[in-house]
């Protein structure tokens, strides 16, 4: 088996108005411990500091195009976190999203072919869950 590296995963979470430090972390925490780059790695803190809109929508298209997997958080609507999940399905890339159960996700979401969609009861339930994907997609 050829070796291609380390993947990269770009996580998308919401940051302007629903930023959840916790899960971030969490799902910072699960993709370093697997062996994934963090090709987002700004989310973490939750800030954008010193760019231009602009320059934080280029770099973030940019981001998703250079990594291999789309890891989202979509219990809460975000504008921003949708267009990445929009660019990841353009771009052919296999993507995990992640929801609490009791979350009202969109089906525009929900259909998107391919798609791997990860409900979860608390943060346990989550990385459990998480980490099995991840690790079978580790494997393809």
């Amino acid at each position: 088996m050829e070796d291609k590296g380390t993947p990269k995963v770009y996580l998308a979470v919401p940051i302007v108005n629903y930023y959840d430090s916790e899960i971030t972390s969490l799902l910072g925490k699960i993709l370093t411990d697997l062996g994934f780059e963090i090709s987002s790695p700004w989310v973490l803190s939750g800030k954008d500091v010193g760019k231009t809109p602009e320059e934080i929508f280029f770099r973030d298209i940019n981001a998703v195009k250079d990594s291999d997997i789309l890891l989202a958080e979509i219990s809460k609507p975000s504008h921003g976190v949708g267009m990445e999940v929009m660019q990841a399905y353009v771009s052919k890339k296999r993507i995990i999203l992640v929801a609490r159960e009791d979350s009202n996700i969109s089906f525009l979401v929900r259909g998107i072919p391919g798609a791997i969609l990860v409900e979860y009861s608390d943060y346990v339930d989550l990385e459990g869950k998480l980490r099995k994907i991840l690790k079978e997609m580790t494997l393809l």
